[in-house]
């Protein structure tokens, strides 16, 4: 079994919330939303948001203690359990919204689109397996968003995003943090 425990000091000290086994899109709900400060993972990996109903910044925490949280340090508002198996990703990347024009299938880390010749190209995307993490920018920087298996986004400009992913990469069983 899979869960996640919330503490509100860092160092995985202070009040803890620890009954979360399952997707949670507000943790304002269990009265802790944006008070996280540390958390520890057991089993698979979780994604934490910002935002309510898994919106936001994110951050993809693997298996083990995490007593600071950076970024999403009283900040996170819904965790995501990943239940998917993460052996074999697989994407494919289309030009155009709707699934059409080019397609690329990809199954492993890609640091810059440019030398596919798919750079500031892709307009829409299917999951096929695994978690994958899009970003604007090459070496996997700057903006990014996080897909899901079985995700089908047909349309990257409702999402603020036609045109700019430069890298991806999958989420990987070793990951401790992403």
């Amino acid at each position: 079994m899979s869960e996640i425990i919330l503490w509100d000091s860092e160092g995985c000290t202070g009040k803890k919330k620890e009954d979360f086994c399952s997707d949670t899109p507000d943790l304002g709900v269990k009265f802790f939303g944006g008070v996280a400060r540390s958390l520890k993972i057991k089993g698979n990996h979780w994604v934490a948001f910002t935002g309510k109903n898994y919106t936001g910044d994110f951050k993809v925490f693997g298996e083990g203690e995490h007593e600071r949280l950076g970024a999403l340090d009283q900040k996170i508002n819904s965790l995501k359990l990943l239940t998917t198996d993460l052996s074999f990703p697989s994407i494919v990347l289309y030009e155009h919204i709707d699934f059409k024009g080019q397609s690329r299938n990809v199954d492993c880390r890609i640091d810059d689109l440019k030398t596919g010749g798919f750079d500031n190209l892709v307009s829409s995307h299917v999951v096929k397996s695994g978690v994958w993490v899009l970003h604007e920018d090459p070496c996997c920087q700057g903006r990014r968003m996080v897909a899901f298996e079985g995700e089908k986004t047909a349309n990257y400009c409702k999402l603020g995003w036609n045109d700019k992913m430069s890298s991806l990469r999958p989420l990987l069983t070793s990951d401790f943090e992403v």
